[in-house]
């Protein structure tokens, strides 16, 4: 067994050891990885699970966390000279982790500039209500508990902000994922629709928005498909058929996970204009994944860039990044860094070369890897008694 083969072996034996007995959800998908992410992605709903990435391998831990094995020999990410809050004070936000009743926050998504959706998770991360979270003056209001119905084995996830209301799905062992909706004002949550999972589709839904009064979402087995804020008939998209959400308007394929593909999101289509996008791809060189504007790939020689997906724009960056998914809000990415093996986590910035540390130090072999909400705009993390919360936006 060779020395990557072992840290491999150990860490993921970690993390078996580590990852709370699920139950059986629609268990033939139960490989899922963390946070959507790609290359033959498995996404689990609590799941512990592995995907290579660039070089290293990635395994999720209970409530998220991300452990990451590395080889000695990869080359990786600079150190960052000074902490994120001095780099860039006007995004990072440090709040108290819990709560006076002892609850740990979990940041969701911006509800607006000031706001944030919050849950309170219980046992085994189960999330049992949502809040609203004034980043001003730290005080919380709930918006609503979170139903559960009998024999549900996904609990509330995909959360999602728009037309006045927070939206999210849940999923029951009878293949039925759940959509509800509640009004950020506050009240009592309502079922809007149900939608079949097909056989073999264990996870459901892959991605889930709020558009034109509508919920707009994707199965992870291809098609897109919305149903009125305030119930209805789920009708497919037109265009939608075996496609999946990326950025509303714009919908692609091959998706996330469900079925064979090479290139995530390797062609998009603007359902609102009809404008199509193909990933530009060179002789040599794997094209990884795909944003609307920017891919994540590797060259030839194993370098890896993130560019335009018109073939533009090219930009190198170090061979191991500990990302599978194009910079957010198309120039952050995050990365860990270190001489010999990984020894911290920091946000670099593609546009102006700048980065922060993060703070989040590593074991050598691995090392936890902060959240990011599904708009891309929110990264957080906790470190000791502090939740740290950064704004990408706020960056200038």
């Amino acid at each position: 067994m060779t020395e990557v083969e072992e840290t491999l072996r150990r860490t993921f034996g970690q993390a078996a050891g580590q990852a709370p007995r699920l139950p059986a959800l629609l268990p033939e998908r139960l490989e899922r990885i963390h946070r959507r992410r790609r290359r033959r992605a498995r996404v689990a709903l609590a799941a512990a699970a592995v995907v290579l990435v660039a070089g290293g391998a990635v395994a999720v831990m209970p409530g998220g966390d991300t452990m990451t094995a590395v080889t000695a020999s990869e080359t990786r990410s600079a150190t960052p000279a000074e902490r994120v809050e001095k780099v860039w004070p006007e995004a990072v936000r440090k709040v108290p982790a819990k709560g006076p009743d002892g609850a740990s926050w979990r940041p969701e998504t911006f509800i607006d500039d000031r706001t944030l959706l919050v849950t309170a998770p219980a046992g085994f991360d189960q999330p049992t209500a949502i809040y609203a979270y004034d980043l001003d003056d730290n005080s919380r209001r709930k918006i609503a508990d979170l139903p559960s119905l009998k024999g549900t084995l996904s609990f509330a996830n995909g959360f999602a902000v728009g037309n006045g209301h927070v939206v999210w799905w849940t999923g029951t062992k009878d293949r039925i994922a759940h959509l509800w909706a509640v009004p950020v004002a506050g009240g009592t949550a309502k079922l809007v629709a149900d939608q079949s999972i097909k056989e073999g589709d264990g996870s459901g839904i892959d991605s889930l928005t709020v558009a034109n009064g509508k919920i707009v979402f994707s199965l992870y087995t291809g098609g897109v498909f919305a149903v009125p804020l305030e119930g209805g008939t789920v009708e497919s998209v037109e265009g939608g058929a075996g496609m999946h959400l990326l950025a509303w308007p714009w919908i692609g394929t091959p998706g996330r996970g469900g079925e064979p593909h090479g290139t995530v999101f390797a062609r998009i289509l603007n359902v609102e204009t009809g404008e199509t996008r193909t990933a530009v791809t060179h002789p040599g060189e794997v094209i990884r994944s795909c944003g609307v504007t920017i891919c994540l790939g590797a060259t030839s020689e194993f370098q890896t860039f993130f560019r335009h997906r018109d073939g533009s724009s090219q930009k190198m960056v170090p061979t191991r990044v500990s990302s599978a998914t194009p910079p957010t809000q198309d120039r952050f990415y995050v990365s860990a860094y270190g001489d010999e093996k990984f020894e911290g986590m920091g946000l670099y910035d593609l546009n102006t070369g700048k980065s922060g540390d993060l703070g989040i130090e590593g074991d050598g072999s691995s090392i936890s890897q902060p959240s990011e909400d599904p708009t891309g705009r929110l990264i957080s993390y906790t470190l000791g008694d502090d939740l740290y919360m950064i704004d990408l936006t706020k960056i200038r």
